[in-house]
């Protein structure tokens, strides 16, 4: 880890205690967390005595928590939403999951000429502790976005990042992806991953131009969700602009996924979008049953791909066959998984190299925490989508309000992003972030309301001259 690095991990702190000074308490939370992952140093880590260590991700949220006790001005929001029990549940398990990850993986790994320890009992019960500042902001988004003034701060602050990032974005492309380099000194990844189609993609200061691509794809759905309300200039040049920018970050999968969204955001009904993002998530949770079944026509779904492209193909093909492997490995220890030290993945006869490599957040959680912890973090992404849909008001006039579009549009990313991560491991604290609000807007409406009038706005989302309402 460079010395830069290292210093901009360290006075993250200071900067959270300047954002909480200045601004209001839900601005101050969002602008920690989302800054923290835009711009602090990828891969790096403070290490723990013995523990995995404070990386990008750990430190905005264990900071943005620290400084929200001791704000005064979180009595704001009081009363909070209730915690649902689904909720405590799975939080619950969470927790758990490492702890008896542990205990069932005390044996090592013993191959010809490799040892992978087994898990200790102390080395499980860091793993769980730091499943505390991965669900942080959940948490604190549950307890302290969950109205519509933070669904609002969160969708203006995701477009705000983006215009302001997309900046770093065109140099990458226009010179190459040096950014982590000049500023960090060193290369998060393998740089032949930031070329595709003859150019370049952008990588900035996340781990993977994946990553770039579904934080664009997440201000898009928002500065869209908005365009749709406000319908001026301003807004209709916004969304474009990060639609140019969604298109340069050369991501096939994430264009797709737009595809799909657009017709939704665009014509729906905000209670039918979180609909949407609710059969996304359930097919996603099915996934991994569904991918063991012998008809699943995965050869004919690699055909069809390697018609189309090539390349695109190729890398469908070996994601695939690595599914494969790693799956039957789960198998063997399908409740609480292998647990680290790559335990889950395969080695060659040799036990010299591994055979499998891990893509998608699903098969990694599969692998490493088994049943218990893919329906415990996956729960909590899904669950909130099924509340809210449930908790929204019902009938009324075809009337549309920001509040309903920012938190359907919301929703609607967390589908978006379960989607992703069964290609992609993009399951960031962004994602958490949105889960918690959902979950906590969800809970709010089942005590006795979350709009301000209701669910059905004064506001009408078209002009009388306009000859398309939304009919979906």
């Amino acid at each position: 880890m460079s010395p830069q690095a290292l210093l901009m991990l360290m006075i993250w702190p200071v900067v959270t205690g300047i954002l909480f000074s200045r601004l209001p308490l839900q601005k101050a939370i969002v602008w920690t967390i989302l800054g923290g992952y835009l711009v602090l140093p990828p891969l790096a880590v403070i290490p723990l005595p013995l523990g995995p260590g404070l990386d990008k991700a750990a430190i905005p949220a264990l900071s943005a928590w620290l400084f929200t006790l001791a704000s005064k001005d979180k009595a704001a929001l009081d009363p909070p939403p209730r915690l649902v029990g689904v909720i405590g549940f799975l939080l619950l398990c969470a927790v758990l999951s490492p702890l008896l990850t542990g205990l069932t993986n005390r044996d090592a790994l013993v191959d010809e000429v490799s040892v992978r320890p087994g898990v200790t009992l102390t080395g499980s019960m860091m793993d769980a502790l730091m499943v505390f500042p991965q669900l942080l902001p959940f948490w604190l988004a549950y307890r302290y976005l969950s109205n519509p003034e933070g669904a609002k701060v969160l969708v203006k602050a995701f477009v705000s990042a983006l215009l302001t990032y997309s900046v770093l974005m065109i140099l990458e492309v226009r010179l190459s992806p040096q950014m982590n380099v000049w500023v960090y000194g060193y290369f998060q990844h393998d740089f032949v991953q930031t070329m595709r189609y003859g150019g370049y993609r952008p990588i900035v200061f996340l781990e993977h131009p994946l990553w770039v691509a579904f934080i664009t794809l997440t201000a898009l759905v928002c500065a869209i969700a908005t365009t749709r309300v406000k319908r001026n200039r301003k807004w209709y040049g916004i969304s474009g602009y990060l639609g140019m920018m969604l298109l340069m970050c050369k991501s096939a999968g994430v264009i797709l996924q737009f595809g799909l969204a657009l017709p939704f955001l665009w014509f729906a009904r905000p209670r039918r979008m979180v609909a949407l993002a609710a059969l996304l998530g359930t097919l996603v949770c099915a996934y991994p049953v569904l991918r063991a079944q012998p008809w699943m026509p995965i050869e004919k779904i690699v055909d069809t791909t390697l018609q189309a492209d090539q390349d695109r193909g190729q890398s469908l093909a070996f994601r695939l066959r690595n599914e494969t492997m790693l799956l039957e490995r789960a198998k063997e220890r399908p409740y609480f998984g292998w647990g680290g030290w790559g335990r889950a993945l395969l080695l060659d006869a040799d036990g010299t190299r591994y055979l499998t490599i891990p893509d998608g957040a699903w098969i990694v959680i599969l692998g490493a925490r088994g049943l218990l912890g893919f329906i415990a973090q996956f729960g909590l992404m899904l669950v909130p989508l099924f509340m809210l849909w449930r908790s929204w008001p019902k009938g009324g006039p075809m009337q549309i309000s920001h509040e309903q579009m920012n938190l359907a549009a919301v929703a609607l990313i967390i589908g978006l992003n379960m989607v992703d991560l069964i290609p992609n491991a993009t399951l960031t604290p962004n994602t958490w972030m949105m889960a918690g609000l959902v979950a906590g807007s969800a809970a709010r409406m089942r005590q006795g309301g979350y709009f301000s009038d209701g669910g059905q706005p004064a506001q009408k989302i078209l002009s009388k001259k306009a000859g398309l309402t939304p009919v979906i």
